[in-house]
């Protein structure tokens, strides 16, 4: 996706997970925060989140967004692994 400043140069993909969290939260989220703000954008603080609704009493408002950031990262994470497949196969076929 472009970015607004200059459409011929493509966002960071996990920069837009931070930019859709703000929209949920209301509140600005900055790269390298702590792990339990729910812009999820690299997979330690995925592993964190998950390990909070392991193991932690968490309130089902939290939960739920927790949950809904990790489903973000996963799909995202999931699209570049099949980029990456895509892309092998185009190298080798």
């Amino acid at each position: 996706m472009p970015s607004d400043a200059d459409p011929s140069v493509p966002l960071e993909p996990y920069d837009l997970l931070r930019l859709e969290a703000e929209d949920l939260l209301g509140e600005e989220v900055r790269a390298g925060e702590d792990p339990d703000v729910m812009a999820i954008t690299e997979g330690g603080a995925a592993a964190t989140a998950y390990a909070r609704l392991q193991f932690e009493d968490v309130d089902e408002v939290e939960r739920r967004m927790i949950r809904e950031a990790l489903l973000r990262y996963c799909e995202l994470d999931t699209l570049a692994m099949v980029m990456i497949v895509q892309a092998w196969q185009e190298a080798v076929g």
